[in-house]
């Protein structure tokens, strides 16, 4: 059975490291890469040190729509709100 672009949700704007494991690890995406994903993300966007841990909660709208580029939408969802 096909899933059509009406039966897909769209993701929300913004949102926190908590949400983003949520809706990925129910896609199959394991935490650490996860993690690994979104930090490497954080840290380059806002141009932290590599060596430290990055101690982000909120994902800002353009380091969210670089992660759903990179990994896709998470299962269910739609990339409805990615324009440049």
């Amino acid at each position: 059975m096909q899933v059509t672009d009406q039966a897909l949700k769209k993701l929300p704007y913004v949102l926190d490291k908590k949400t983003l494991m949520a809706f990925y690890q129910v896609s199959g995406m394991t935490a650490r890469d996860i993690r690994i994903g979104i930090n490497a993300i954080i840290a380059d966007n806002r141009k932290l040190s590599a060596s430290k841990s990055v101690c982000v909660q909120l994902i800002r709208h353009i380091e969210w729509r670089e992660f759903v580029r990179i990994y896709g939408a998470p299962a269910g969802y739609s990339t409805e709100f990615l324009p440049q």
